[in-house]
């Protein structure tokens, strides 16, 4: 079977270049266009993000020719991946970026402290298009047979929601579109009510979740949030890169750097969350499965929300409706933090044809993790410390 087609949105921050690695070490999937949007930074920013990453890929094949095989969507046979630029700022409302978490480059200033990371002018393995990135996602979707091509949202929907509003039946074609974003039960990360993809731009994301029969799943930070890592698995070396290790290996690193300093200074331990990482990998295991249909150890249940766009401490919220559902009467938000979110999420009850599909259940960190090692890092984890462990 050939690999699915798939069309990343993306606002290039660590995750999200995390969850990119992903995508370009794995064979069941096509990566056939990155669409940029701003959002973790400006959009300059991202866009070079995008080239920082290929050129990382191609530093560390340079170095380690075997290795290119593992990265079967850096390769692509002659057939170079998209890149295009999408909007620099929200459809409506001022723009907001997440530099305090992803740094003032979004990659924890790597531009500055790592220089030989920087960004290449061009390189061979990307098509830059003249179109915005909307447009890439219309024309893709156009030519390809309905229900071949997902679309993986990993920042604003922005883009998303401008496909929409020009071509709404070609957007239908996609087979899912998923998106990591929103906080129904759960508190929120940019304010106490609102996760950041969704706060940058609520009035996108009113407009894809109220959009009907759209096949749209989401992980909200519900789900996301528990599938922690410990950064000692991830990173070899923490203090500075090393000649002991890859590029790859030093790379990621560098770029855990800053949200790993700035998760201490908040008090939530020394893990990083894996949001992006895990819409990438819910893409990836699904990549032979149609429709609704859901690969073994997920769980997806409706759920019913509209987005909050103007409120002065509300903007970004999801302002669920539990009316009719089987949660604790009058729980606004979950009393015990992310694993209370997780089982209110399972026991809501609506009818299967009202609200958006919100993934509530997975097969575990430890699945994701070992993905990270073997397809990204390059290690496994009987070479890791007995003292590191999943949090």
């Amino acid at each position: 079977m050939a690999p699915h087609k798939i069309i990343f949105d993306t606002d290039p921050g660590v995750d999200d270049v995390v969850a990119l690695l992903l995508l370009l070490a794995s064979p069941e999937i096509s990566l056939e266009a990155i669409t940029v949007t701003f959002g973790n930074s400006t959009l300059e920013h991202t866009f070079n993000n995008v080239l920082k990453v290929y050129g990382l890929v191609q530093q560390h094949i340079s170095e380690h020719p075997n290795d290119l095989k593992r990265f079967p969507n850096y390769a692509r046979s002659g057939q170079p991946t998209i890149l295009a630029k999408g909007r620099a700022g929200p459809i409506a409302g001022e723009l907001h970026l997440a530099e305090y978490f992803h740094g003032p480059d979004g990659l924890s200033d790597i531009t500055n402290t790592h220089p030989h990371f920087s960004a290449p002018e061009s390189h061979p393995a990307l098509a830059v298009a003249t179109s915005e990135s909307y447009k890439v996602i219309l024309d893709i979707l156009d030519r390809e047979p309905t229900g071949t091509v997902t679309i993986l949202a990993a920042g604003p929907l922005t883009n998303i929601a401008l496909a929409l509003r020009e071509q709404p039946k070609t957007v239908m074609k996609a087979r899912r579109i998923v998106a990591m974003g929103g906080a129904l039960d759960a508190p929120g990360n940019t304010s106490p009510v609102a996760e950041f993809n969704f706060y940058a731009d609520p009035y996108a994301a009113q407009e894809v979740i109220q959009f009907p029969d759209l096949p749209f799943f989401l992980l909200p930070l519900d789900i996301t949030v528990p599938h922690s890592v410990a950064f000692p698995i991830l990173i070899p070396a923490y203090h500075d890169t090393s000649p002991n290790h890859t590029p790859l290996q030093n790379f990621i690193t560098a770029i855990l750097t800053r949200p790993r300093n700035v998760m201490r200074m908040l008090g939530e331990g020394d893990a990083f969350q894996l949001h992006d990482p895990l819409a990438a990998w819910f893409v990836i295991k699904h990549a032979d499965i149609p429709g609704t249909t859901l690969a073994p150890g997920w769980e997806v249940r409706r759920r019913k929300f509209r987005m909050e766009r103007v409120g002065e401490l509300t903007k970004g919220m999801c302002v669920v409706d539990r009316r009719g559902t089987q949660e604790a009467f009058g729980s606004i938000r979950a009393e015990n933090g992310i694993e209370e979110a997780v089982a209110l999420a399972k026991v809501t009850n609506r009818e299967d044809d009202e609200g958006v599909m919100v993934v509530v259940g997975t097969p575990g960190v430890e699945d994701l993790t070992n993905a990270l090692l073997d397809r990204v890092i390059l290690v496994s984890r009987s070479s890791e410390s007995p003292s590191t462990e999943l949090v």
